[in-house]
């Protein structure tokens, strides 16, 4: 990974001071942490080239000489300076800095076809990753005493081999300082957020198809830059049935009933969502006709009607007859091909 393509994932131009990096790395590493997105492995993927990316430019900050950051500083400075003053024609401490509001969070919840149905509330705990109190979020607390880099012993840059000109790159530990100045924060373990764990009332309507969704404002991630939290998304995932199978509004379903049945008629009873019905079947009926059951769907909601049951029947062919059975299928077997018979000699 370059540190241009690490300037462009972070979403920040290359002059962005440390300042700047770290509040869009937090953004970042909240928007794509696993933790918020256990069943999205593009999440996960994204979150490291987001720490691969801070890391690359943190490095890369290390190495520019401080000469050329308060250069570039006191020419933005006077550049904003003369902007404000000569074209608008305003003060700069008249400018309304642009707050950045925090990610959004999603939660996935899975609820049974029937209750996506008839309706549901019920409460939920979603998680929540805040920002640390002790770090502010930084990750870092500044030690009482500063101590010598360890890892440079000091100097401020790795030293390469012998000789007079012996100066490395700058030390990433202490960015080239030569003290250490800060530390891990102890209480979130140098994270710069805890996780927290959240109740949410939901009062899911009758009639909530697959992929609803819920939106809660103002309860997603926490704004690093003064602005306002971001939001809440709870994704409705309806289980599929043993038995019913939704198309829009209608419910289908298939029944099965015995040859005798087809074949005589009469009244069967057939499960609906309030209970059973009573089908009254034809005689003679075939295996895939079907039957409407009015209103006995999915809630329309609003002025929406009511869908309906539709009822696909399947005639089940004996496989274990008795003696007594086998002699009857006989005897119709014989009947069907005298009527066969006759009617081809009319």
């Amino acid at each position: 990974m370059t540190t241009r393509e690490s300037y462009r994932i972070l979403g920040i131009n290359s002059r962005a001071e440390m300042a700047e990096v770290r509040r869009r790395f937090r953004i970042l590493a909240q928007k794509y942490h696993p933790d918020l997105n256990p069943n999205n492995p593009e999440a996960a993927s994204q979150f490291r080239r987001v720490v691969e990316a801070y890391e690359k430019v943190q490095a890369h900050l290390a190495r520019t000489p401080r000469s050329e950051k308060r250069y570039y500083r006191s020419s933005r400075r006077a550049a904003k300076k003369e902007f404000f003053e000569e074209v608008l024609g305003m003060d700069p401490g008249e400018e309304s800095p642009t707050h950045a509001m925090g990610p959004d969070f999603r939660y996935d919840f899975r609820i049974p076809f029937v209750d996506a149905l008839v309706g549901l509330s019920t409460t939920i705990v979603v998680p929540h990753l805040a920002p640390c109190d002790c770090c502010a979020g930084s990750g870092r607390v500044p030690v009482a005493q500063p101590q010598p880099c360890p890892d440079c012993q000091g100097k401020g840059c790795l030293v390469k081999g012998p000789g007079l000109f012996r100066g490395g790159p700058n030390c990433r530990r202490c960015r080239g300082n030569g003290l250490i100045q800060e530390q891990p924060c102890p209480a979130c373990e140098g994270k710069g957020y805890h996780q927290q764990f959240r109740p949410y009332h939901l009062d899911i309507p009758a009639g909530t198809e697959d992929g609803a969704r819920l939106r809660f404002v103002g309860q997603g991630g926490e704004s690093h830059q003064g602005g306002p939290p971001g939001n809440l998304e709870v994704v409705i995932s309806v289980a599929p049935h043993e038995f019913f199978t939704r198309k829009g509004r209608d419910l289908h379903c298939q029944f099965k009933v015995s040859f005798a049945q087809a074949a005589l008629g009469g009244e069967v009873q057939v499960p609906t969502l309030r209970g059973y019905a009573t089908l009254n079947l034809p005689r003679g009926t075939r295996s895939g006709c079907l039957f409407c059951f009015p209103a006995a769907g999915a809630p329309g909601g609003g002025n929406h009607p009511p869908g309906d049951q539709i009822v696909e029947v399947v005639v089940t062919t004996p496989e274990n007859l008795t003696l007594a059975q086998q002699q009857i299928m006989e005897e119709m077997a014989r009947l069907g091909k005298s009527e066969i018979n006759r009617a081809a000699h009319e």
